[in-house]
């Protein structure tokens, strides 16, 4: 880990003036300032902000950013659900929530250590990244209390909380099976996503322990989106007519395909049977009503929120938290 002391030794200035610079001083010459943080940048040094924050006497708070915040995002209820989680854990433990949103042109401009510098950030709750943006790999290298959603990662300083995702797709395709399914299909996210991964790990393992060969052509991916989903179905089910049921990775997509099968006259379940993953609100009002897999986002953002608390207040260091699922079955799932 990259100390002040490294910072110092590598501008060939003092610790002091290093401090100085950091902290916004005006008695260090601009010359000096743009060499010491040219530097820090280049080290990724992370300050401390902890102790930083202790001295300063700056109020105990905890910052929510959001990644790749859309518009669209806002349909599933997901982040209501995942603000109120950690609002009701930043309460229990007397904390404040500050909301941040950072889109891929902010990551790329602004780096993770100094934009939580500049925030006077002690610790922070991160969602919505996908391996491939620039604070993902920043926030595995960082010392700043981090707990990300929806991941697998575990530091001193970074812990992640998710569903048992592969466990949750295993099950879930397991009971399609169950239901005398042999062709089942997948629509996935995108492949930039953790969770994606996972829940196409489960499903193949569901399909390799009933001896049920996996067929690659079957397993698309639609970005998490409705509309995308949407836009697949005809395609999807003219070329793949012997695919009797589908699992999905989330509901919105599932429901974006209902939407589409409706429209042209396939038949749920009698003509084709879906389970979707998540358990939105939405998932209970659709005709029929949508079977799925529920995963707690409340809780899950309580424990993520907890945990980085803990980390802040050096009661334990980060570590992946799996969070309990529960299928549940409502009209979408034909026996055959």
């Amino acid at each position: 880990m990259v100390t002040i002391k490294d910072v110092a030794k590598a501008a060939n200035v003092s610790v002091t003036v290093v401090s100085k610079t950091l902290n916004g001083y005006s008695d260090v010459n601009e010359d000096t300032r743009r060499k010491v943080l040219k530097v820090a940048e280049e080290l990724k040094y992370t300050p401390n902000m902890l102790a930083k924050n202790l001295k300063q006497k700056v109020t105990k708070s905890i910052a929510l950013i959001f990644s790749n915040f859309e518009r669209a995002n806002g349909k599933d209820g997901v982040l209501f659900q995942i603000m109120s989680g950690i609002y009701a854990a930043a309460v229990d433990f007397k904390y404040e929530v500050v909301i941040y949103t950072r889109s891929l042109s902010e990551q790329q401009n602004i780096s993770y250590w100094k934009f939580c510098k500049d925030h006077k950030i002690a610790g922070a709750v991160v969602t919505g990244l996908k391996t491939t943006d620039p604070y993902f790999q920043e926030i595995v290298n960082s010392d700043f209390p981090c707990v990300v959603l929806d991941t697998d990662l575990a530091s001193e300083h970074t812990g992640s909380v998710s569903t048992d995702n592969v466990g949750a797709a295993k099950v879930a395709v397991e009971f399609l099976i169950s239901k005398n399914h042999r062709k089942i299909g997948m629509i996935n996210g995108h492949e930039f996503a953790v969770v994606s991964r996972q829940r196409l790990e489960g499903y193949k393992a569901a399909l390799s322990e009933q001896d049920i060969d996996f067929d690659p052509t079957i397993v698309v991916n639609s970005d998490y989106s409705e509309e995308s989903a949407y836009e697949l179905a005809d395609s999807y089910l003219q070329e793949h007519r012997d695919v009797t049921a589908i699992f999905f990775a989330s509901d919105l997509m599932a429901i974006g395909f209902m939407n589409r099968c409706r429209e042209i006259g396939v038949r749920i379940p009698e003509d084709i049977s879906i389970l979707g993953f998540d358990d939105i609100v939405l998932s209970s009002y659709t005709t029929p009503k949508l079977s799925t897999v529920r995963q707690n986002f409340h809780k899950l953002a309580y424990q993520a929120c907890e945990q980085v608390i803990h980390i802040l207040e050096k009661e334990e260091k980060g570590r992946h938290i799996m969070m309990p699922f529960k299928i549940v079955d409502r009209e979408t799932i034909k026996e055959l």
